[in-house]
């Protein structure tokens, strides 16, 4: 799939206050209920009470919010009415996201929420004065999101698709926020973060970020005093020769850390380089992105592990250092240029480093709050859908008349596939996952069946499908298909063979899968392309697609992706892998990435096996695995926790294996003790302020391993925690 930025169409029909009416009343038999007493998670039972401003009042929309607090609005286009948001107020648009105008929000504003909304070329816009603080934006598409000598803090901003320009640069700061899946391109600049020095700003984490083709400049960065980046896919930038700068700009900052630096230029016949850096320090992490010309200023200390590619200093006297480990696949960890084949003895230099490499302790990012996902129909749903009426046409009469099927509360059983039209335009919407359920009478259909799309998507939210073979089916049996920009959220999938199976189809890209539950899934995600190198068509290929809030219960393997087409910037966030045999099963992937989550009671071979994969703020324990933790060839690990006794990685035949382990502990043996002469690939490492508890020979700050042998580089005691992903 050639990489566009895609905008999405919404019907500007109007729909009259009481349109759901007439669906509640055409059932050819009344669903039965759900179990009394399962209710809806938090977040979709805030959604539901939230008060309903129809279409034909959105004039009303900010008296709405005055008197409500909290608003919800239908499917549809309510431009034309700008708001501004106070402490504590709402504005949740429809799933398929509702059209509005500019929004502000004010100053001093705490606890607002804005939800599901497309401010197409519209601003929100933070309001100088008053410290806003704790506000919550998630799915917001292609508006500019500015704010000048404001005061942000403490906010979470959460697929977010359009451009960031915040510009303290007089007065004000940005401190402390979460930036976790923003997409933008085209115009420039798509980034703009600029700080002072007497308020300075401070602790933002940018988790999986996507420049698109930005004709221009991409990102300028200044005076910051930190700034983290986990996960930057950059493709094409300066597309149209608009600029002048790298992709990624930063000066006068102070501590700069980034990893997983992916993506390319190969598109753009106007070369910039990747980065141009000043900073005090700069860390960097799973580094291939990379151009001759990339820029290091002369005051920087360079921390790196991992990576690929040349870096120049600008003229004059260099007084940062370079401590380079495993540049180039060297195997080596070089300091200033010279290799390091035993301890460091002179003091200065393993204070300096020494200081470097244990940063600053602050607050790790906190765990997720994963609720027990609700089960509408009990233990006893196979026997009791025996002889229940058949609601296939039904639901597929509003789908194919309404476009969104939307449900009432119940539990609909249906015999044979619905087919659900992949056009931006059509879908399926309950009343949550503890309200609404699609059973399948029998468990030898997909419940719900993907047709045709070019570039497209659908629209699925609220319900729980249980039963048949699938939840969602996705194949070139119905047509080309590639799925793009595709939100689903709060769908619980329940006793399917596979939960979610693309098979064989095009591209699934730049989606955003949040609250999904699988449940006693054989397969909970199944990536399903053709065997062989098959390219963009029938690849199934996964590309910076997030699963966000997801959690993995009881399936024989959470998630299947064994990419024949590589999948990039993928990622896990704040999810849930609980029992089963394995959680993860990869192969062929660029940047993978799992943050904030636990992986807890599997009892097969292995937890993960991936050809690569990325981990911060992870825990894993509770686990009986017969063989190793991880099975990949590339690991990098921060700030994580792996409390099983088991063997943290396995050798693997004819491939070697290069482990990046900061900041984190290992209970285990951390070393894979590669066998000789047996056919198995060497294996290297780099061990940086970790706790390998049962290797105490190299449980040291700094510690190299270069074809099996084990060298302390820097012989201290490691004090290690998360560095990435904390708030100052």
């Amino acid at each position: 799939m050639k990489h566009l930025i895609y905008f999405l169409l919404f019907s500007s029909a109007v729909f009259s206050q009481n349109y759901h009416y007439a669906i509640d009343e055409a059932p050819v038999k009344t669903p039965p209920p759900v179990t009394p007493g399962v209710n809806n998670q938090q977040e979709e039972i805030d959604y539901f009470n939230a008060y309903l401003l129809p279409i034909a009042q959105k004039a009303t929309l900010q008296a709405a919010l005055d008197k409500y607090g909290a608003v919800r609005l239908e499917k549809g286009d309510y431009t034309g009415v700008d708001v501004v948001m106070k402490s504590n107020q709402r504005l949740y648009g429809h799933p398929t996201l509702t059209k509005v105008s500019n929004i502000t929000i004010a100053a001093g504003s705490t606890n607002v929420r804005l939800e599901d909304l497309l401010p197409a070329d519209k601003f929100v816009t933070f309001q100088s004065g008053g410290v806003i603080s704790n506000c919550t934006f998630k799915s917001i598409k292609w508006a500019i999101l500015r704010g000048t000598n404001v005061m942000v803090e403490n906010c979470s901003f959460i697929n977010y698709g359009g451009h960031i320009q915040i510009d303290c640069s007089q007065s004000g700061y940005f401190r402390n926020n979460k930036i976790i899946k923003h997409q933008s391109g085209t115009v420039s600049n798509v980034l703009v973060m600029k700080g002072n020095s007497a308020t300075p700003s401070y602790g933002n984490v940018h988790l999986h970020t996507n420049f698109l083709t930005p004709h221009g400049d991409t990102s300028d960065l200044d005076n910051l005093q930190s700034s983290t980046f986990v996960g930057i896919d950059a493709e094409s930038w300066n597309f149209k020769g608009e600029g002048t700068k790298a992709m990624f700009y930063a000066k006068n900052m102070g501590n700069l850390k980034l990893t997983d630096f992916g993506g390319g230029n190969g598109g753009s016949p106007f070369k910039t380089p990747s980065y141009d850096i000043d900073a005090a320090n700069v860390f960097f992490l799973n580094k291939y992105n990379n151009y001759p010309t990339d820029v290091l200023s002369l005051r920087t200390n360079m921390f790196l592990v991992n990576g690929i590619g040349p870096y120049i200093r600008k003229a004059g006297t260099v007084t940062g250092y370079d401590l380079l480990a495993n540049l180039e696949f060297s195997n080596s960890i070089k300091y200033n240029g010279v290799e390091q084949t035993t301890a460091m003895t002179n003091a200065t230099t393993v204070k300096n480093l020494s200081t470097t490499i244990r940063g600053t302790q602050y607050t790790p990012w906190a765990r997720p709050n994963w609720e027990t996902l609700p089960d509408p129909l009990g233990a006893n749903w196979k026997t009791e859908r025996a002889g229940k009426t058949d609601q296939t046409s039904y639901i597929q009469g509003l789908i194919d008349t309404k476009g969104i099927a939307e449900l009432p509360e119940g539990i609909y059983y249906i015999k044979s596939t619905l087919k659900v039209p992949l056009d931006n335009a059509h879908g399926i919407f309950g009343k949550g996952t503890g309200k609404t359920a699609i059973v399948g009478l029998t468990d030898d259909f997909p419940l719900i069946s993907l047709v045709g799309g070019k570039d497209g998507n659908f629209t699925l939210a609220n319900l729980t499908l249980q039963g048949g073979s699938v939840g969602v089916y996705a194949s070139t049996d119905y047509g080309t298909q590639n799925i793009a920009y595709q939100n689903m959220k709060f769908v619980v999938f329940r006793d399917q063979n596979y939960g979610i199976h693309l098979k064989k189809t095009g591209g699934f890209d730049n989606n955003f899968l949040e609250n999904l539950g699988f449940v006693n899934c054989n397969v909970g995600f199944f990536q399903d392309p053709t065997a062989g190198n098959s390219g963009e068509t029938n690849s199934a290929y996964v590309d910076k697609t997030m699963f966000y809030k997801n959690q993995y219960i009881n399936c024989g393997t959470a998630i299947s992706m064994l990419a024949t087409r590589a999948d990039n910037l993928d990622a896990w966030v704040d999810c849930k892998f609980d029992g089963g045999k394995t959680a993860l099963t990869l192969a062929g992937q660029n940047y993978p990435i799992i943050a904030n989550s636990d992986f807890t009671n599997f009892t097969g071979v292995n937890v993960l096996t991936s050809n690569s994969i990325s981990m911060y703020n992870v825990n894993v324990y509770n686990n009986k695995v017969t063989g190793s933790t991880i099975v990949s060839s590339y690991t990098n690990i921060e700030g994580c926790r792996f409390l099983d006794s088991s063997p943290m990685f396995s050798p693997m035949l004819y491939t070697s294996l290069n482990n990046h382990i900061i900041n984190s502990v290992i209970t285990g043996d951390a070393l894979a003790n590669v066998p000789a002469n047996k056919g198995f690939g060497k294996e290297s490492g780099v061990y940086s302020n970790s706790s390998l508890l049962s290797n105490p020979t190299i449980n040291k700050l700094l510690v190299n391993v270069k074809e099996g042998v084990s060298t302390v580089i820097i012989n201290e005691a490691p004090t290690p925690y998360p560095q990435l992903l904390v708030t100052q």
